[in-house]
C-alpha cells in the first residue's frame, strides 16, 4: 500500500514549534510541507527504496514506507526547516549588521540552529545507515 505525504507532514508537525504553520491556510501548507518534503528527500538518494517514486496528483509515493522511514523523512523535512530558518537568521544578521545582531543575541540562536542542523544530518544519515545495514534481506546471496 502507498504512503501518503500526509502522513509524514503529520509526524514532521509533531517535532516543531512554529506558529507560522498555523498563520497560513491548508493549501499554503501543503504546498510549504511538499517543499519541506521534496528538499528533504535529498538525504534518501542512496536509499534502497525510491523515495521519489511518486504520484504527484495522489500526493502518495508509489512504494510503502514502514514507521522508522516515516519517521526518518520527517527529520529530514525538519531538517530543512532548520537550514532555511538559518539562513533567514544568517540574512538577518547580514541586513542589521553584527553589533546590532548581536545586542539582540541573534547569535546564539544562529548557533543553536547550527548545532540542531549538524546533529539532525548525523542523526539521519548514521540512522538510515545502520537501518539498511541490519535488514538481511537487502544482501541477497551475500548473506
Amino acid at each position: 500500500m502507498a504512503t501518503k505525504y500526509s502522513e509524514i507532514y503529520k509526524v514532521f508537525l509533531n517535532t516543531v514549534d512554529s506558529y507560522e504553520f498555523s498563520a497560513i491556510d491548508d493549501d499554503e501548507l501543503e504546498e510549504v510541507l511538499y517543499g519541506y518534503l521534496d528538499a528533504g528527500r535529498v538525504m534518501f538518494i542512496n536509499y534502497h527504496k525510491d523515495v521519489y517514486d511518486t504520484d504527484e496528483e495522489a500526493k502518495q509515493f508509489n512504494v510503502t514506507l514502514n514507521r522508522f522511514e516515516i519517521a526518518f523523512l520527517a527529520k529530514a523535512m525538519k531538517l530543512e526547516w532548520v537550514m532555511r530558518n538559518k539562513n533567514s537568521e544568517e540574512m538577518m544578521r547580514k541586513a542589521i549588521g553584527d553589533r546590532d545582531y548581536q545586542a539582540v543575541q541573534g547569535y546564539q540562536y544562529l548557533d543553536k540552529l547550527s548545532k540542531v542542523e549538524r546533529q539532525l544530518r548525523v542523526e539521519i544519515q548514521e540512522g538510515l545507515n545502520d537501518y539498511e545495514y541490519s535488514q538481511s534481506s537487502l544482501y541477497g546471496d551475500m548473506a
